[in-house]
């Protein structure tokens, strides 16, 4: 196939899933719901400088995705398809450059394989359906991690620029992760390919670099630091970094061994069966520089934030690219022959029996969940995985042409991918407490919340919502106001209901979570 056909088909995969059904699933999550407000609050205000949400300094990330999402607000309005536009667009262009460096290091065929494993996987096409910064660091890092090699091999200075460039923009999106991960890939690349010499180090130009890096961006750290008096600074640094490190922040941590879990068995789980047979491949290739730099690469990653004390699985996607670009490289080569080691026949059919099982999991999982036992029926959207799972017992029983059976494999995700965010999701997504509880409501009305406040609320209408820590305060603010709301939770509903003239209006269990949003109401 010509070049330009093959990248043009991956192109357009990339394009199906990473943008399906973007504008028809609600701004929910937690961390969607905050960055999409944020982003709103800064393109409705002008302010470009300060991080706002709810009347509060956001502190937990710098800005370039919010300036992204405000770009997307400008194009297509105030909306889900608005925020979350640009995610899509980097998760394709990831893709992209990733079938570009493959291609050029390898060949055609093992860059069609590694572009597919990246299409294929759910919890990548997740990561780019949401307005948070993850799909632009995964973009940067990426570019970067390419970028350097690039340098490395050619010495040319549009590479190095375009790696200290994209390092910088990696900043303006998390801090110093940005320079962390592909700084040390690249130190410890250089040390064990027996390359790390002042005449290398000198021709990569890394002071120089760092330099343009923090060009990009430094203007903007200075700005908040000084419009806020040095606030915004500390909170990011020692909070939102050091301590998301040191200390598990927000309930999540975990064992070390979830870090590998994310990535080998919810990033990669479409190619689960070939995911450590190609580290060890690239392993005993490492005499190829490409395999050995992208191996580093993602054990650099996963390495890191296996030890970091916060654990969630957004962290370890960066590493998702190069480890696409081991699994194609091995993929690309397997014959019919793999199935006579024993160890991978059983890990094959182990993985066949998971995806045919996969829809009754489904079933069962929706069933135990009391608001969501309804939707039950969602199990026939993953039936496509069930129909690929048969077929690969039976590719597997005849030893059937490994290109056929991985072939069927990656059509069976991609399928199920569709279905999911054009059938399964939204119907899921629907049963979310904003979806229920808004329209019912007079918005027009004073909302105020009490104690904990779902941060979806703040997104769907589009306005701060204050926030107060104690009844006296609730008291207050329903002395000042004929009639309103007040958005809380039902575990502080008695204390509430204490309130004279504050009555009971509706409820709904938060979507993933253990709390029920309440909604008291006052006045007519």
């Amino acid at each position: 196939m010509k070049p330009y056909r093959s990248i043009a088909i991956i192109a357009a995969l990339a394009i199906a899933t990473m943008f399906a059904n973007i504008g028809g699933l609600d701004i929910y999550a937690l961390d969607e719901a905050k960055n999409a407000e944020a982003a709103r609050y800064m393109f409705e205000s002008g302010d470009y400088v300060v991080p706002y949400y709810n009347g509060d300094i956001r502190t937990d990330k710098p800005p370039l995705h919010y300036y992204f999402m405000a770009a997307g607000y400008q194009l297509f309005g105030v909306n889900a398809f608005g925020a979350r536009f640009l995610s899509s667009l980097f998760g394709v262009l990831t893709v992209i450059i990733t079938f570009l460096f493959v291609q050029k290091h390898f060949n055609q065929r093992m860059a069609i394989f590694s572009s597919v494993v990246l299409i294929c996987s759910l919890h990548f096409n997740l990561q780019m359906h949401m307005s948070v910064p993850d799909p632009y660091l995964i973009f940067f890092t990426t570019w970067a991690f390419f970028a350097f090699y690039e340098a490395y091999k050619t010495d040319s200075w549009v590479h190095k620029l375009a790696y200290y460039f994209a390092i910088g923009c990696g900043i303006l999106l998390k801090g110093p992760i940005a320079i962390g991960l592909p700084g040390l890939t690249a130190l410890l690349f250089l040390i064990i390919n027996k390359d790390f010499k002042w005449k290398t180090i000198w021709r990569l130009q890394p002071f120089g670099g760092l330099l343009l890096s923090l060009a990009v961006s430094a203007p903007w750290y200075y700005a908040v630091h000084k419009k806020t008096n040095g606030f915004w600074t500390e909170e990011f640094f020692f909070k939102h970094n050091f301590s998301r490190f040191s200390d598990a922040m927000e309930g999540h941590e975990g064992i070390f061994l979830m870090t590998f879990a994310f990535v080998f068995l919810l990033g990669m789980l479409t190619f689960f069966p070939f995911v450590f047979q190609s580290l060890k491949f690239a392993f005993q290739k490492r005499q190829s520089e490409a395999m050995l730099y992208c191996l580093i690469g993602v054990v650099v990653v996963v390495g890191f934030f296996s030890v970091s004390s916060t654990k969630l699985p957004n962290y370890t996607v960066p590493s998702y690219p190069l480890l696409a670009v081991l699994l194609g490289v091995y993929l690309s080569q397997l014959d019919a022959t793999w199935f006579d080691k024993i160890g991978n026949r059983v890990i094959y059919f182990f993985y066949a029996v998971l995806i045919t099982l996969f829809p009754v999991g489904i079933y069962f999982g929706l069933k135990a969940d009391p608001s969501l036992n309804h939707l039950t029926g969602l199990f026939v959207y993953f039936i496509p995985l069930s129909l690929g799972g048969i077929l690969l017992l039976a590719n597997g029983f005849r030893r059937t042409k490994m290109e056929q059976t991985l072939a069927v494999n990656s059509m069976a995700w991609l399928v199920t991918i569709l279905l999911f965010f054009y059938f399964a999701f939204p119907q899921v997504d629907a049963e979310n407490p904003v979806r229920k509880l808004v329209p019912k409501m007079d918005t027009s009305k004073t909302i105020v919340a009490y104690e904990r406040l779902n941060p979806a609320f703040v997104f769907a209408l589009e306005r701060e919502i204050p926030r107060y820590p104690t009844i006296a305060e609730v008291k207050q603010a329903m002395a000042e106001r004929p009639s309103g709301y007040v958005i809380s939770r039902t575990n502080y509903r008695e204390a509430l209901e204490e309130i004279d003239g504050l009555t009971y209006f509706d409820e709904a269990k938060d979507l993933f979570e253990n709390p029920t949003t309440l909604i008291m109401k006052w006045g007519e």
